[in-house]
């Protein structure tokens, strides 16, 4: 839940009546679904233009951002062994999805592409 002043009294009043033994989480908000919206407009404009004189998806190009613009994950396994995960955006703050879809969106105007009113 983002934090507004209604939801700040509500989340004192819980954690007021709250039995003891439970815990209470703060952190920051994940994206919001308008940013979401936002990136996959933008998405969908790239994949309908022709760039670099290919064509592809927007799911496609969702891939090649996020190899582009975020940081793997590497894991330490149990055997010690390393392992690589593709970045993932779901889980991103509304200031990291936001710079996320600024780097997009430059790449996107350096690359000529015609961004639509939806966006």
């Amino acid at each position: 839940m983002i934090l507004t002043k209604y939801n700040r009294e509500l989340a004192h009043q819980m954690v007021d009546s709250a039995p003891d033994g439970h815990v209470l989480e703060v952190k920051p908000a994940k994206r919001s679904l308008e940013q979401n919206r936002l990136y996959w407009a933008t998405l969908n404009d790239i994949a309908e233009q022709v760039v670099n004189g290919k064509a592809f998806e927007p799911s496609i190009w969702h891939v090649y951002f996020k190899q582009l613009f975020l940081p793997d994950h590497v894991h330490e396994l149990p055997d010690g062994s390393l392992h690589v995960s593709p970045p993932s955006s779901s889980k991103m703050t509304l200031e990291q999805f936001s710079q996320y879809v600024d780097k997009v969106t430059e790449w996107a105007i350096q690359h000529e592409v015609k961004l639509s009113d939806q966006r």
